[in-house]
């Protein structure tokens, strides 16, 4: 008699299991980039009253008898369909159009520092901070990179857009753009003109120094995640793809040897001329882009002497994540998930590259749960409950039976 009973209670928890389930998806029905999940039964192993027989010659085969004992929760699968679009027009409001995820810094709890570790997330509620990061409510900073000239090789960081800095141009006589250096805001003039020397050399006669701080005003996000921001001054820092590491990369047939480069146009209209100024006057090279503006440099080896550089460790370019089974991450809260044992390696890239899809900037990824296949889920699994229950009352009265007649 007891056999029946825990057989008809594993039904009840394996119902209440994926109730709990439905209950999860339908509180976070309006929870930004949430990914429904569903759970799934398989069937406890069976007591086998005897074994089957093969025929023979006088009898014909027989089947095994066996009596199941229950159901289980084989697996609660996560569904990562795309949820809606919603369109809010805030500049710092992100979606991921097809797979991937934004990567964001992970803070380490116990001694409030950042670890090496991150967050994967399809929220893209981002704001700018007072420090010009791009963060998620919670404060973790969304991840990007920069490329340094000359490099092959992109480096992580945090997208930080600089919000307020001085910028020095070297003007001709004819008040054409040669030059353009940066540093902190205070930063005194005669102090930027001997920075600026250190790195360009002295402007040649006839050609100024001419300072001015800006603020940013506005920027705006690519659909491949390349931040463009614009200036007080009207002045542009953006994010172009290096034609010369093109070429490189398509004749290694490596695609991570591509650079995405930071550049700087002014306002005023001008592309950059050719350097003026030999190696020995500018050991840093590379400092002119004809096309389409000038390089900003962000590391240590940039024209600004090291620690007065605003654009050090500058990130415009976002890095979108993707892992070959999303189904296997571990949620973690605040819309994140952690990478797991079964997800597979976390591979970073440029939004809608590799399996990564393009950005949406203004625009907000819902949650993808259908309320009304929860409901008739919940529904279905309510009698499946109900049958159960309504099993180990049967049972109970027969062993009750049982006792009276004893």
């Amino acid at each position: 008699m007891s056999q029946g009973m825990f057989t008809a209670v594993s039904g009840i928890r394996a119902n209440q299991t994926r109730l709990n389930v439905i209950s999860n998806n339908v509180a976070n029905v309006n929870t930004l980039g949430f990914k429904s999940s569903s759970a799934n039964f398989a069937t406890v192993f069976a007591s086998t009253l005897s074994g089957g027989s093969a025929p023979n010659g006088i009898l014909g085969g027989t089947n095994p008898r066996q009596i199941g004992n229950g159901a289980l929760v084989s697996e609660i699968a996560s569904n990562f369909s795309q949820g809606g679009t919603q369109f809010t027009g805030r500049n710092t409001d992100l979606s991921i159009n097809g797979d991937g995820f934004f990567a964001v810094e992970r803070v380490d709890t116990n001694n409030g520092n950042n670890s090496t570790d991150y967050y994967l997330t399809r929220a893209g509620n981002f704001t700018l901070d007072s420090n010009g990061n791009l963060v998620t409510a919670s404060g973790n900073r969304l991840r990007g990179s920069s490329q340094i000239s000359g490099s092959s090789t992109a480096t992580l960081g945090r997208i930080q857009v600089p919000t307020e800095f001085q910028i020095t141009k070297e003007l001709d006589a004819n008040g054409k753009v040669q030059n353009v250096f940066y540093s902190p805001i205070g930063r005194a003039a005669a102090d930027i003109a001997t920075d600026y020397a250190a790195a360009f050399g002295a402007p040649p006669a006839g050609n100024s120094l001419s300072t001015v701080t800006v603020q940013l005003r506005s920027f705006s996000v690519g659909t491949d995640g390349s931040i463009s921001a614009t200036y007080s001054n009207g002045d542009q820092i953006s994010v172009r793809t290096d034609a010369a590491s093109v070429t490189a990369a398509n004749a290694a047939g490596d695609p991570t040897l591509v650079r995405r480069e930071i550049v700087h146009r002014p306002y005023e209209g001008d592309s950059y001329p050719a350097s003026t100024y030999s190696a020995t006057d500018n050991p840093y090279g590379g400092q002119v882009a004809q096309a389409t503006g000038q390089e900003v440099f962000t590391s240590g080896t940039t024209p600004t002497p090291a620690g007065v550089n605003p654009m050090e460790g500058m990130q415009l370019q976002l890095q979108t994540a993707s892992v070959i089974n999303p189904a296997g991450l571990l949620y973690d809260g605040n819309n994140n998930f952690l990478q797991s044992a079964n997800s597979g390696q976390t591979q970073f890239g440029v939004a809608g590259s590799g399996s990564r899809g393009n950005i949406n900037a203004g625009a907000l990824e819902s949650s993808n749960v259908d309320l009304a296949g929860e409901f008739t889920n919940m529904i279905i699994s309510q009698r499946g409950l109900e049958a159960a229950s309504k099993v180990v009352r049967a049972q109970s009265e027969v062993m009750q039976t049982i006792i009276q007649i004893v």
